[in-house]
């Protein structure tokens, strides 16, 4: 018998010496050692804080812009992808340019911006020696996008691809197939919290933030949801605020003259039967009495566009033809796009949805209208009242009409003004950018004090000079509102604080029109998604906690904090198991007695605070260790769950993305019993980009190849950027808190 001593036998394992695990992931949750409740707050708030990028910044960015910078280039890089939304007049354009930069290098970058904006934009990038190809908004609209350009693009104002239907959406979706972009918007959001989703589509694949337990973007917004990890593609910024000046916000009421009258308007109003629609009688409505709360002159012009439409219409249905929704816009002027969803109108209407009738009722009240512009006007009296003080101002009207009446009626104060078609100063019409020099910083002295715009001013112009904006009428937007506040209140203003003072609607056009009602709906929207000063509770408190804790010594353990309210905040994050350095996510939550899982912004701010304040080593039982380390394991389980499942298949695919993957699965099936090894690899690669995840461009794409023949299809997706592909995923514990009672 050969004698092996003990010291060199493997060990055994008997089945006394087996211990049941309620799941198998749980035996690899692996907490750290003993510490203070602070030093693992520390840890866990560590991995919270926004990911920078380590990259030089370029030096004519301005420290509070730094943050930005960073956090944007590692956005980009990681997502091909990202919204920068800090406030208007922080200086976007000079970041966005800064990562263009970094990114490109000496690359021509490709920048969609508004039409307005252009020579701003050239001359910006020129002078800090950055090449760029410059495309308006219109031109895109036709499809007229930079055939040559590569690497980053730049979308500016991309608040005006919010909508997916329109043709400036899809030809933009298209050409953005396999090239990252930045977004650039301070108002992302208008009238929808998928107004973010669609932008961001645009560059960002629908599974993008798989790893953080979002299985579809599109889903998210779809049911207005928000989630901390859209942060990670949202970026929003707040230090530059103290940089700006303040608003001295104020408001100026209607008088009884003004609503009586307004009442009288309205009653004229009532007598036409406008459309026997209700969606188009109410656009007309709609249309008219706005006009009627902006001016007399407004109100006239409105009625006689609607004169013209009527007559139109008149001629269609005397010929057969119908009246489309372009001759509505025509009518509809500026605020349409503000007052209907026009893809709610049927395009194929005919001009009997118009009351052809009304063509007498307006030439009787025509007359009466006009003689209101000559009558006393106490609306424009709040204005001049205003006016003769000794202040640069801006005034923002809805109409170009009511423009040319103010400057006509109040001629003394030699007013500079601008709108879409004209500009000038007095009744000299002059060149549009010398009337706006006048307002911008280093303006000689002498000119006007006083400019008077439409909405077309209303972004990206810098009109530093003024210290005071007056909303003469109000737009049915907050994101208009903060277009037009910040020309003065940004970076690089004279003033301290800049006056903005709005003027508030009659009551009885209130009323009808719920404008002001309208604006406190859709300012609450941002909000609903994290961004805003009411957002922080969604993803920025993350950024605060991190600040905080950031000089705390830290340790990935686990602590105790003596509390009335038991239960866990855990923090873990999924890494990658071919890099182990490489950060996928991370999570915090609060875990209760009962296995329930909150990430509750409230809860957890509180809960880092009275952990931040335990400075001494409190001792976990390991029985009680042990209890919420196995109510915690479903919830990590659920989440690598869906991790896994999205690298792999969205959870809705569309009808295009069956059809061709049915088809590719079938040629896999031929390539595999021919063993055309290459093609089999072709074909699979192909797969896995169609049961993936995909921007607008891509889910377009798909939808062109189900009848592309079969020889071309493998060949359409192979200048496609590949999905993200993972060797492996692992878990690790950033820190456990247990709050309970004392140990004995």
């Amino acid at each position: 018998m050969h004698f092996v001593p003990w010291w060199t036998a493997p060990p055994a394992i008997v089945a006394e010496a087996l211990t049941a695990v309620p799941d198998p992931l749980f035996t690899a949750l692996r907490p750290g050692p003993p510490a203070s409740a602070a030093a693992v707050a520390a840890a866990i708030a560590g991995t919270l804080r926004p990911v920078e990028a380590e990259a030089p910044v370029p030096t004519w960015l301005l420290e509070s812009q730094h943050a930005s910078f960073r956090r944007v280039l590692a956005a980009v890089t990681k997502y091909r992808g990202a919204v920068l939304a800090d406030p208007v007049g922080s200086g976007k354009t000079y970041v966005a340019l800064a990562v263009a930069a970094t990114l490109n290098r000496s690359r021509t970058t490709a920048c969609l911006v508004p039409a307005t904006l252009i020579p701003k934009w050239a001359a910006t990038a020129d002078a800090l020696n950055v090449r760029v190809s410059l495309c308006s908004h219109q031109q895109a609209s036709r499809g007229r996008l930079p055939p040559d350009s590569a690497g980053l693009v730049i979308i500016d104002e991309s608040h005006h691809f919010r909508t997916r239907t329109t043709k400036r959406y899809a030809f933009v979706a298209d050409w953005l197939v396999n090239r990252p972009a930045l977004l650039v918007t301070a108002t992302p959001i208008v009238n929808f919290l998928s107004d973010l989703g669609h932008q961001l589509l645009l560059a960002v694949r629908d599974n993008a933030l798989s790893f953080d337990g979002i299985q579809s973007l599109r889903a998210l917004f779809a049911n207005s949801a928000a989630h901390p990890a859209l942060g990670h593609l949202v970026l929003e910024s707040i230090s530059t605020v103290d940089s700006r000046p303040r608003k001295a916000q104020t408001t100026s009421s209607a008088s009884s003259d003004e609503c009586r009258e307004l009442e009288l308007v309205a009653g004229l109003i009532e007598r036409l039967q406008l459309s026997r629609s209700d969606s188009v009688a109410r656009l007309i409505r709609g249309v008219l009495l706005r006009a009627a709360g902006s001016s007399p002159a407004a109100l006239c012009c409105s009625l006689r566009r609607y004169r013209r439409l009527l007559l139109h219409a008149r001629d269609a249905l005397r010929s057969g033809r119908v009246v489309d929704r372009a001759a509505m816009r025509r009518f509809t002027a500026e605020l349409g796009d503000q007052l209907v969803w026009w893809e709610l109108l049927n395009n194929e209407g005919g001009s009997s949805d118009l009351e052809v009738a009304d063509v007498e009722v307006l030439d009787e009240i025509i007359p009466s209208v006009r003689v209101l512009t000559a009558s006393h006007d106490a609306k424009l009296c709040r204005l001049r009242a205003l006016l003769e003080q000794d202040m640069a101002t801006l005034v923002f009207t809805s109409s170009r009409d009511t423009v040319r009446y103010i400057r006509t009626r109040l001629n003394r104060l030699n007013l500079a003004w601008c709108t879409g078609q004209a500009a000038g100063i007095g009744s000299t019409a002059m060149a549009r950018d010398m009337v706006l020099g006048w307002f911008r910083v280093g303006a000689p002295r002498g000119g006007p004090s006083h400019l008077l715009v439409t909405d077309v001013a209303a972004e990206g112009l810098d009109l530093q000079r003024a210290a005071r904006v007056i909303h003469y009428d109000l737009p049915w937007t907050p994101a208009r509102l903060e277009q037009r506040e910040g020309r003065s209140v940004r970076l690089g203003s004279q003033h301290l604080e800049v006056q903005v003072v709005r003027f508030r609607p009659p009551t009885g056009l209130e009323r009808i029109l719920r404008l002001e009602a309208t604006l406190r709906r859709k300012a609450r929207l941002p909000a609903a998604v994290g961004m805003g000063a009411g957002g922080s509770h969604v993803w920025r408190w993350r950024a605060e906690i991190a600040a905080k804790l950031a000089d705390v010594h830290s340790i990935s353990g686990v602590a105790k904090v003596v509390s009335d309210q038991p239960g866990l905040v855990a923090g873990f994050a999924l890494y990658s198991s071919k890099d182990p350095a490489l950060l996928l996510s991370a999570s915090v939550g609060w875990l209760d007695r009962r296995g329930e899982w909150s990430e509750n912004a409230d809860l957890l701010t509180d809960r880092f605070r009275s952990a931040a304040a335990q400075r001494n080593e409190l001792i976990v039982g390991p029985d009680e260790l042990r209890t919420y380390l196995e109510l915690l394991t479903p919830i990590i389980r659920t989440r690598m769950a869906v991790t896994r499942g999205r690298r792999w298949l969205t959870p809705d695919p569309g009808c295009s993305a069956r059809a061709v993957a049915e088809r590719l699965s079938f040629l896999i099936r031929d390539a595999a019993k021919l063993r055309q090894d290459t093609r089999l690899s072709e074909l699979e690669a192909a797969l896995a980009f169609v049961a993936g995840g995909h921007t607008a461009g891509e889910e377009r794409l798909l939808d062109k190849l189900v009848g592309v023949p079969a020889r071309d299809l493998v060949q359409a997706l192979s200048g496609v950027a590949p999905q993200a592909a993972w060797e492996g995923v692992e878990v690790r514990l950033t820190g456990l808190i247990v709050f309970g009672a004392a140990s004995t």
